[in-house]
């Protein structure tokens, strides 16, 4: 069985590392990655496809998929 997992990380000045946010027992559908995480449509489409960060951003959104 497989689950997803989405963290968020935050480069600010404590460095914080991988945070948990959530596990999903499929993959999500951009749909509630949107939702789930309060981003655009495009944000949620990156996010799907792995996530991390794209440019200097404070934040950002990791989806890995694990072995239960």
């Amino acid at each position: 069985m497989k689950v997803w997992i989405l963290t968020s990380e935050y480069n600010d000045y404590d460095q914080h590392g991988e945070v948990f946010e959530g596990v999903f027992a499929k993959k999500p559908t951009s749909a509630q990655i949107q939702k789930f995480c309060g981003i655009t449509e495009s944000g949620a489409d990156h996010v799907l496809a792995g996530g991390g960060r794209q440019r200097h951003e404070d934040s950002w959104y990791i989806l890995k998929e694990y072995d239960a």
